[in-house]
Parts: C-alpha cells; sequence; structure tokens
C-alpha cells in the first residue's frame, strides 16, 4: 500500500531533510530579529528596554518585527524545493535576507515619505505605546504583501530576485497611498489637526484602528497573485502590470468597503470622537478587528 494513499505528503526521505534545511535556516535569521530590529530603533539595548527600562513601545515594535519576519519566511519557506540541500540552504538564505533587508526598507519609507514629520525611531524610544503599534502594523502589513509577491512570483532565481525587488517597491508605494488616506480622514475629521500630533501625543486607540487598516488592506492585495496569473518571459511585463490594477482595485475597494462597515458595523457610535479625541480603545479594537477581518474574507472568497 503506497504511504501517500493515505497522507498527503511526501514518502521521499529528501523533502524531510529540505525541510529540516528550511527550518534551520529560517529559524536561525529569526533568532537574530532581537539584533537586526533592536539595533534599528536607535541602536539601543533591546535588554534595558525591555527589562530595565520596560519600553513597552520598544516591546510592541519588536513583537510587530518578529511576527513580519515570521510571515516573510512563510513565503520564502513555500517555495519549490531546490535538487540539492546545498542549494536549497543557499536559496532560502538568500530569500531570508532579501526579506529582513525589504523590512528594514519598508521601515525607512514608513518614516520617511508616509509620516515625514513624524520621528517614530524617537518615539518609540522615548516609550511611545502609539508610535510603536505604528511601526508593529506597518511591518506585518508589509509582510503580508511580501508574502503573496513570494508566492506568486517564480522562474529562474535571478529574474525571480529582479522581479520580487520590483513588486516590493509597486507594494511599499500602495501601502504609503493606504497610509496617506487615513492621515487624510483623520484630518477631515478632527478640524485640520495633523495625525502625527496625535500620535505624539499618545493616542493609542487611533494608532490601532490606523494599523487594523492597514494589515486588513495588506491582506486584500495580496491576493492579487491569486487573479493573475504569473507569465514568464516577454509577457511578465503585461503580468506585473495586470498585478498591479488588480491589487490598486483592491485597495479601493476596502476603502469603500470600510466606511460602509463604520456606518453598519458601528451605527449609531461617534467614531471620529470616541477614537480620535476621547481615545476609547474599545471602538478602536472592534474598528480594526472589523478592517482585518474583512481583508481575510477578501482574501478567502478571491483565493
Amino acid at each position: 500500500m503506497n504511504f501517500e494513499t493515505f497522507f498527503a505528503v511526501s514518502a521521499d526521505p529528501y523533502y524531510y531533510a529540505a525541510l529540516v534545511v528550511d527550518f534551520v535556516v529560517l529559524f536561525a535569521l529569526l533568532v537574530l530579529v532581537r539584533q537586526i530590529f533592536g539595533r534599528g530603533a536607535g541602536g539601543i539595548n533591546t535588554t534595558h528596554e525591555l527589562s530595565e527600562k520596560d519600553n513597552y513601545a520598544f516591546g510592541i515594535s519588536l513583537a510587530g518585527a518578529t511576527v513580519a519576519l515570521s510571515i516573510v519566511f512563510a513565503g520564502v519557506a513555500a517555495g519549490d524545493i531546490a535538487t540539492s540541500l546545498m542549494l536549497e540552504a543557499a536559496f532560502v538564505l538568500g530569500y531570508g535576507v532579501l526579506g529582513i533587508i525589504f523590512l528594514i526598507c519598508t521601515r525607512l519609507v514608513f518614516d520617511k515619505i508616509s509620516f515625514p514629520k513624524t520621528d517614530l525611531r524617537k518615539l518609540i524610544s522615548e516609550g511611545n505605546v502609539a508610535a510603536g503599534i505604528l511601526d508593529a502594523g506597518n511591518m506585518i502589513a508589509s509582510a503580508t504583501i511580501i508574502f503573496g509577491v513570494f508566492n506568486w512570483s517564480n522562474g529562474d532565481w535571478l529574474s525571480a530576485v529582479i522581479l520580487v525587488i520590483g513588486m516590493f517597491v509597486i507594494t511599499q508605494i500602495l501601502l504609503v497611498i493606504a497610509s496617506r488616506y487615513r492621515v487624510g480622514v483623520f484630518s477631515s475629521r478632527n478640524d485640520g489637526k495633523a495625525f502625527c500630533d496625535a500620535i505624539r501625543e499618545g493616542n493609542s486607540p487611533l494608532a490601532i484602528r490606523f494599523a487594523g487598516f492597514q494589515i486588513g488592506a495588506a491582506l486584500a492585495m495580496s491576493t492579487a497573485g491569486m487573479l493573475v496569473v504569473f507569465r514568464e518571459g516577454t509577457d511578465t511585463l503585461m503580468s506585473v502590470g495586470a498585478w498591479i490594477l488588480v491589487a490598486a482595485a483592491l485597495l479601493v475597494a476596502v476603502i469603500i468597503l470600510t466606511k460602509l462597515i463604520e456606518k453598519v458595523v458601528l451605527h449609531g457610535i461617534p467614531v471620529a470622537r470616541e477614537v480620535d479625541r476621547e481615545q476609547n480603545f474599545g471602538v478602536a479594537a472592534v474598528e480594526a478587528g472589523t478592517y482585518i477581518g474583512l481583508g481575510l474574507l477578501l482574501a478567502s472568497l478571491l483565493g
């Protein structure tokens, strides 16, 4: 009786050896998250921040980086197995390092473009929990889209790397658009008050809602690869163009649906007052959870 008749896994020992190699390489990279992203927040000592200073903002930011890296690494591990264990280790290590670089870059984009007037790293080092939540949410959102791109692209390693880098730039543009949209919504609801001022004042519920929207939008956009067939060669640019159009359409759909959700799920609740001014954690949590749920629903229906 064939082993694979009863189990949906391979009976080939090489398959399991490759899985072990993947796990060891990616786990080793994940262990480095404390050094990589902890030092990124101003070169500070993580032990001092977490156990002596009790910097909750730093802990939230580091937790977000850990989750984000795990999501990226899941996308890396989902690829095809190489013809040799050494080659498999090299590919996984290379893509894993690339994923780390992407997350470092997305932090820079978030700081310098999405919130150019706000030094999130400094705010986090000062213990601003709202800034920590923003940072964590952005990294998780970016990782979610990177996961989708890793799963969508294929072909030889050089072409795949070039494609993934190009797609990363595109996805960052889409996330910046999503960020600027939410900043604009806040300003319009609060007589022109700047979003960054509210974060500096420590409005954590506002950051929770923002992070929920970012993650929900990222979940929806990550399914673009499910709707667009990747084609190599001369059709690659057309595939990328189609992916961009679908991802942009999904972002617009999320924006429209979030407006509808606010009117239905939170009917009768003045969300602008409760979250923006009174810092109501309960309302912010409901909004964030609903936005993420919307993203998961779209991903499930379209995937």
